[in-house]
């Protein structure tokens, strides 16, 4: 029997002779073999079975599954020692005719044995035909059943290879997806969050536990193994699909339960219900836990697959949302030396964290971006940089300005501009200073911007300044009461400040909580 695209499964080390058999009798066009050629062959018994069981004479399994595709209740009278095959009597036999013909009786038998790799996987055969059936018929009857099996070994070899790529197809758009989420935040938390969900829907699970390593641990050696565990633990910062009464931040001891141990040997472990991964850096710097598949199904090896190139790519935007707030720490510190350095803090530490804690509210209230909020929490700290270059006798004087005087007063945010602009990190923040004395209207300095051409975070740090000004007093001022200072805010709201502004202002004070942190450093009424 010729089939040459069926032998070149031989090649192919993922389609099995079972899987090739297994799927020419589930295809259609086997049970539309009998209706179409019974009236040239003049009704005999149709059966089909694998060379596995006609070796081991199971003949119930090849009436059960011949009649399944054709329903001929003879299959059950037929004396199947006497119709076997001839060549599974013997040994091998290579077949070089499609079919072959065993006279028994009055009547013949036709055996055709199915080839893939080189192999007999089976017989397909017809019991008790009338002589006279032309080579012709014969010829085209091997010849539908040959262009099944090439059918069968085809779509089966697709099936094999879906099977295969499927998951690499799944990883590289996990890879994708990963990169847009390091793209969309470096917000460690936030990151972490988004990751967890990530995973139950591309490992198709219902749960999901990321777990980061208190400080980075190195894989365990053999040697590390039997001296015990290293001290140390995991902590969980990201849970989806548990009972809200697991609370994050619960620690697990290196070596202890599952997810210790995958961090202290750096190996996968895999169960019918769970896969644990861990996530590598240079060292062991996390795990991640998937479990309770939605189809209920055991977690496969194509699974791991996934969630381990999903670990790979989530250690990349891990180390880089750390190394984000590593830089933010570094920056705040820097700032904050900076301000102590150049004496720019007002009197009161204290204080000075209230108005920058009420500048960050407002933000929040009016939903900037996270920059946004960075940008104005470093410009607060840095808000009044510039007097280091104004006489302290003009900034102390309690006395109206000269003309003179006022001028270099109005150079103050361009000087504290110029400070803040030399360093590099500091870049979003030098807008915000430079126009945070600019009014609402038009009428302020230094370049006399109007509405929303005034960056957000200057309308901001105007208000807050005015508030803090009002609160505190100034040597030309006395201090008002918190009453007070709302109304002077809120007569302003259009002219010297924007109404938005003003209004998410108003909001954050009136808090109760917010009043009370006034009253801890006396601005109180």
């Amino acid at each position: 029997m010729e089939a040459a695209s069926v032998r070149e499964s031989a090649k192919n080390p993922f389609v099995s002779d079972r899987e090739i058999y297994e799927e020419l009798v589930r295809h259609e066009g086997l049970r539309k073999l009998r209706p179409l050629f019974d009236p040239l062959l003049g009704h005999a018994v149709w059966w089909i079975a694998p060379r596995a069981v006609i070796q081991s004479r199971y003949f119930n399994n090849v009436i059960e599954s011949s009649y399944e595709i054709w329903h001929d209740p003879r299959l059950r009278k037929v004396d199947w020692m006497k119709h076997l095959p001839p060549a599974l009597k013997g040994k091998h036999v290579k077949y070089t005719t499609p079919y072959e013909l065993h006279r028994i009786g009055a009547r013949w038998d036709i055996h055709v044995p199915l080839l893939a790799h080189e192999r007999v996987i089976g017989y397909a055969g017809l019991v008790g035909l009338k002589s006279g059936v032309s080579h012709e018929v014969l010829n085209a009857l091997t010849g539908y059943i040959r262009l099944l099996l090439d059918n069968c070994f085809k779509a089966e070899e697709i099936n094999r290879l879906s099977a295969a790529i499927r998951p690499r197809a799944i990883a590289l758009s996990t890879v994708h997806t990963v990169h847009r989420i390091i793209n969309s935040t470096l917000n460690l938390d936030e990151l972490l969050t988004r990751l967890a969900h990530l995973t139950t829907q591309v490992m198709r699970a219902n749960r999901c536990a990321i777990y980061l390593a208190e400080k980075p641990l190195k894989p365990a050696s053999p040697s590390r193994k039997q001296r015990g565990p290293k001290t140390g633990c995991l902590i969980c910062k990201s849970l989806v699909g548990y009972p809200k009464k697991k609370e994050r931040d619960f620690r697990i001891a290196f070596g202890g339960g599952v997810e210790g141990q995958v961090a202290q040997t750096a190996q996968i472990v895999r169960r019918k219900k769970f896969i644990c991964v861990p996530l590598i850096d240079e060292d062991v710097i996390g795990v991640v836990k998937v479990s309770d598949k939605r189809d209920k199904k055991e977690f496969a090896y194509f699974d791991q697959e996934i969630l381990t190139t999903l670990a790979e790519e989530a250690v990349i935007a891990i180390k880089n949302a750390e190394l984000y707030e590593e830089q933010k720490k570094v920056t705040l510190s820097t700032i904050q030396a900076l301000a102590v350095i150049l004496g720019t803090q007002v009197p009161s530490a204290a204080s000075a964290d209230v108005f920058l804690k009420l500048a960050l509210e407002i933000a929040h209230e009016m939903k900037l971006s996270d920059e946004d909020v960075q940008a104005l929490h470093y410009a607060t700290l840095l808000k009044e940089t510039a007097r280091v270059g104004i006489p302290p006798e003009i900034l102390h004087k309690p006395a109206k300005l000269t003309g003179e005087e006022y001028r270099l007063l109005r150079e103050h945010p361009i000087k504290g501009a110029k400070i803040v602009q030399s360093f590099q990190s500091l870049r979003p923040v030098v807008p915000i200073i430079l126009y945070s004395r600019e009014k609402y209207d038009g009428t302020g300095y230094p370049k006399g911007l109007k509405g929303e051409k005034i960056p957000v975070g200057a309308r901001i740090l105007s208000v807050i300044n005015a508030f803090e000004a009002i609160l505190m007093g100034r040597p030309y001022r006395g201090r008002l009461s918190l009453r007070e200072a709302l109304d002077e805010i809120q007569r302003n709201s259009g002219t010297q400040f924007d109404p938005k502004v003003v209004d998410a202002f108003v909001h954050v004070v009136e808090r109760e909580g917010f009043k009370r942190l006034l009253k801890s450093i006396g601005m109180e009424g």
